[in-house]
């Protein structure tokens, strides 16, 4: 399947992020209609198919929140009149520090880092 663009879709709502079920975490885009102007720059600049079309209203549609990546709103910082919301800032530290993922993060930096060091 593919979206508009010809995209090819992928379901990405089971995945896990950092060892939370996806659908667990409410981090994905709201449309405020009342400020939208249908000039499409959320859907294409979305390279995780969250959006649709519908040319009928000439709006988009949040079609697969849970494709959305976690922590990214490229969508909103491009939107021309602010119509695209996220959850405050905090909610998202919040999800960070819960399943620690600078932690996380590190500890994969350095199994990186022994890997290559043992190719030396």
């Amino acid at each position: 399947m593919k979206d508009i663009l010809g995209r090819p879709i992928k379901d990405l709502s089971r995945q896990e992020w950092w060892g939370i079920p996806r659908r667990e975490i409410k981090w994905y885009p709201q449309i405020d209609y009342e400020r939208c102007i249908g000039c499409g720059v959320c859907l294409i600049t979305c390279g995780r198919t969250v959006y649709d079309w519908d040319f009928k209203n000439m709006k988009p549609i949040v079609a697969r929140p849970y494709n959305c990546m976690i922590g990214c709103d490229t969508c909103a910082k491009m939107c021309p009149k602010d119509a695209i919301l996220f959850p405050p800032l905090g909610y998202l530290r919040k999800i960070r520090d819960n399943a620690k993922v600078v932690l996380k993060a590190r500890q994969k930096l350095l199994g990186i880092k022994k890997n290559i060091n043992s190719l030396e």
